[in-house]
């Protein structure tokens, strides 16, 4: 019984069935040192994506396309994902991804090579259903009440590895970006107009809703 836990992170690790091609983005980012969102992160990203029918998404962090395509494979025909790296070399490889799995032809993708920091401040605040961040943890607040502002009523936030490698659940942990960390999902917990929610997946995932 012991050994159940173990068994059971192992079997939800190995269940999603993953595309042919989606196994090759991940590998090509693996080669480049990028390491994409796990195949059950993966997978509820477009589960999430697919409930929100969202029309318009931010996705902070393309990394080598892994996301990208998991949130695209979600999303509504016809539906528009601006997507953010400050990797020329990343984007390029995501794009050339997106374009193989035909979503060039059945969505609108903007591929912004840059830092989010500066990109963020420069987009429409209230205009979007669906933000995910997966950047540099180094900005983590500032990428996530960017995101925030963004989001229309009923939008969704979706942040990647929320929990800085698990640091934050280290009461021993008090480095500046641990703490910048914690003090985020400590501040948003207490506010009244969204919903919450810490997921245990991959890296750690935070939901937050925008009522």
């Amino acid at each position: 019984m012991a050994q159940l836990p173990q068994l059971s992170a192992a079997f939800i690790e190995e269940y999603p069935r993953q595309s042919e091609l989606m196994q090759q983005t991940r590998a090509e980012g693996e080669r480049s040192g990028v390491s994409g969102v796990s195949a059950p992160v993966a997978s509820l990203l477009t589960v999430l994506a697919a409930v929100s029918a969202a029309q318009n998404t931010v996705e902070v962090g393309t990394g080598s396309g892994v996301s990208t395509l998991a949130l695209l494979e979600g999303l509504p025909e016809g539906s528009a994902l601006t997507t953010i790296d400050i990797d020329s070399t990343r984007e390029q490889t995501a794009k050339e991804a997106i374009k193989a799995a035909g979503f060039d032809k059945t969505h609108r993708v903007r591929a912004i090579t840059g830092d989010a920091a500066h990109v963020l401040p420069r987009l429409s605040e209230n205009s979007y259903d669906l933000a995910f961040i997966d950047a540099d943890a180094e900005h983590f607040e500032h990428y996530v009440y960017e995101c925030l502002a963004l989001l229309k009523t009923g939008g969704l936030l979706i942040v990647h590895d929320a929990l800085n490698n698990g640091a934050v659940a280290s009461p021993t942990a008090r480095d500046e970006v641990t703490n910048s960390h914690r003090s985020v999902l400590n501040s948003l917990r207490e506010i009244d107009d969204i919903f919450v929610s810490l997921v245990h997946a991959g890296l750690g995932l935070f939901l937050v809703y925008k009522r």
